[in-house]
């Protein structure tokens, strides 16, 4: 279940918008060759060698070419998550 310091900042976060967002920002700052984890979804974001960005986790594994398009799906799953966790 999502804490509620995650389900107030998704909220903040569709009105400031993703400069702002926290998630963007380590997104961003993925270096080539490593990854990030999302405990909140269980899944692990990284860039490859190729400068691709995966989101992996035990049963998907997506590939994706620009870090916007890795935040928005990342941001849709929070919200499902944080939709079914209520």
């Amino acid at each position: 279940m999502m804490s509620e310091q995650i389900i107030r900042q998704l909220s903040v976060y569709e009105y400031l918008g993703k400069a702002y967002d926290p998630l963007f920002h380590a997104i961003c700052h993925i270096q080539q060759g490593s990854s990030k984890h999302i405990p909140e979804i269980k899944v692990t974001l990284t860039k490859n060698q190729h400068g691709l960005y995966e989101m992996a986790s035990e049963s998907n594994h997506e590939c994706y070419s620009n870090k916007e398009d890795l935040y928005d799906c990342v941001n849709k799953i929070l919200s499902y998550s944080l939709l079914r966790g209520k």
